[in-house]
């Protein structure tokens, strides 16, 4: 079996969350002295409903508990990406290339620990090149940042003008 605690979840779910037309977006495990989380990420083509999740958690939590793969006590969260979604692969980043990002590094570059910019570009020898709006362009390697996510962009303009009166 795969190494991390997430790559043995990640071996073991997967085919279970494929059987139900969804895909794994990303896991990621949390430790805790006295209570741990382990979360599931899924998305599908439709986006992925409350319902779906709640199925879906009915599945892999005692497939999870039979497996034992977790010592001692842990929360199981299943839930869609959201719109602030995670990058946890260099493909997942590829395809938010131009969108806004916030990434958290292990080891500072520049004397930053947190960027928020544009993604600039993707290198296939996994650096990310991300315009910092307070650095400017910083390219960094994907090894070192400990998450990445989206930054979700709303239209500005929503509120509809005042009517003038006559």
């Amino acid at each position: 079996m795969a190494g991390t605690i997430e790559e043995k979840v990640a071996e073991l779910v997967t085919p279970l969350v494929e059987s139900m037309d969804l895909t794994v977006w990303g896991i990621r495990f949390r430790g805790g002295n006295d209570h741990a989380m382990l979360q599931v990420f899924v998305d599908s083509e439709q986006g992925v409903s409350a319902d779906k999740c709640g199925e879906l958690m009915d599945v892999l939590s005692p497939a999870l508990d039979a497996a034992d793969l977790i010592a001692p006590k842990y929360t199981l969260e299943v839930s869609s990406p959201g719109l602030d979604r995670i990058l946890f692969t260099l493909e997942q980043a590829k395809a938010y290339t131009g969108k806004t990002v916030k990434a958290e590094l292990r080891i500072p570059t520049q004397g930053r620990h947190k960027l928020q910019g544009t993604l600039d570009e993707v290198t296939d020898d996994g650096m990310l090149k991300i315009n910092d709006k307070i650095s400017g362009l910083i390219e960094v390697a994907f090894s070192n940042v400990s998450t990445a996510r989206v930054v979700p962009e709303f239209p500005t303009n929503n509120k509809k003008a005042p009517k003038s009166g006559s």
